[in-house]
């Protein structure tokens, strides 16, 4: 009985923390370089030492498109900030680091609004599958 509600209870913890798109230990940034420029540098978090010849995408938020690819140098990529909402792709083997995209100057022409309902209702699910559980098992041991 003891091994279940430890078990559910890492499993509630678990639930509650949805990270999506981060590899542990790498650490992906985006910053503005001279005018409508970005420079986009992606490093080990512990050594600070740079990853070299990973691919990075740019990618519409609006249709998936690639809007820019190219892989990344000793220095980071420099790159043209694009004119539309955009994430930005570090691919590592199967893997991927996503953070969005930096506005240009003048802002985007095309913009995409983000509402953080997904992350709402995935928690309210998760949290009523979690109910019903702990309702099943403590009817189970009852009987």
């Amino acid at each position: 009985m003891k091994i279940t509600k430890v078990i559910l209870f890492i499993l509630l913890i678990l639930s509650t923390k949805l990270f999506a798109h981060k590899v542990a230990g790498i650490k992906l940034e985006a910053k503005k370089v001279e005018g409508d420029k970005i420079q986009i540098i992606a490093y080990f978090q512990k050594s600070k030492r740079a990853l070299i010849g990973n691919k990075i995408k740019l990618i519409s938020m609006i249709d998936n498109r690639i809007l820019y690819e190219d892989k990344l140098s000793s220095k980071g990529l420099i790159t043209i900030i694009p004119n539309e909402s955009y994430w930005i792709y570090l691919i590592l083997k199967n893997n991927d680091v996503v953070i969005d995209g930096i506005a240009p100057l003048n802002g985007f022409e095309i913009e995409v609004i983000k509402e953080p309902k997904a992350f709402l209702y995935s928690l309210i699910i998760s949290m009523i599958f979690l109910l019903l559980s702990l309702l099943f098992i403590y009817k189970r041991t009852k009987s």
